[in-house]
C-alpha cells in the first residue's frame, strides 16, 4: 500500500469523459474521500479522481469496487486549502 501523492492526469484520448463516470463523480460516497472529480491517468484514459487524507493507504478496495471498472487516480488532500491568485 502507497501512501497518495500529487496527481498528475495525462492527456484525454477522447475530448468528453463518459458520462457514467461524471455521473459516479458526482454521487460517490466514501468515508475516506474528501473531494470526487474527474481526470486522466497518466496514459490518457478517463478516471475517477479523488482527493483522501494523507495517512491514508492507497488503494482503497471497496472504493474501487464501486468505480464501474475505471482507474482511480487519488490525491492527498494538501496542508492549507489552495488559494486561487
Amino acid at each position: 500500500m502507497l501512501a497518495p501523492a500529487i496527481h498528475i492526469p495525462g492527456l484525454p484520448k477522447t475530448p468528453d469523459p463518459p458520462k457514467s463516470l461524471v455521473e459516479l463523480s458526482e454521487s460517490l460516497k466514501h468515508p475516506l474521500v474528501i473531494r470526487t472529480g474527474v481526470t486522466c491517468d497518466q496514459s490518457g484514459q478517463w478516471a475517477l479522481y479523488v482527493t483522501v487524507p494523507k495517512h491514508v493507504n492507497i488503494p482503497i478496495p471497496d472504493l474501487e469496487a464501486k468505480c464501474l471498472g475505471f482507474p482511480v487516480a487519488y490525491e492527498a488532500e494538501p496542508d492549507e486549502p489552495i488559494r486561487a491568485l
